[in-house]
């Protein structure tokens, strides 16, 4: 049993803060499916992509996140290494 229907997380996806992630309207597509977001687009900077998908992550109902998103610009050289995400195969 999901907790909220794909259109509501489809909608909540939509409200995610445009200046926390600097990614402006229309610069990625969300699709929902059985709560698994895919995202399709570009983000500014990798820095910024990164609280896109933690944000999205975060939102009740989101069973997996599916980023195919590209950056245009990685301003995370230099950053310390870490955890990296990989993208879901599907």
């Amino acid at each position: 049993m999901f907790l909220r229907p794909d259109a509501e997380i489809r909608r909540r996806v939509g409200e995610v803060p445009a200046d926390a992630a600097e990614v402006p309207d229309g610069d990625v597509e969300v699709h929902v499916v059985d709560g698994v977001v895919t995202l399709d687009g570009t983000a500014a900077r990798s820095s910024r992509l990164r609280l896109l998908l933690e944000l999205v992550e975060r939102l009740d109902g989101v069973v997996a996140v599916a980023p195919r998103v590209t950056a245009l610009s990685d301003d995370t050289a230099g950053a310390p290494a870490g955890r990296t995400r990989q993208a879901l195969p599907w």
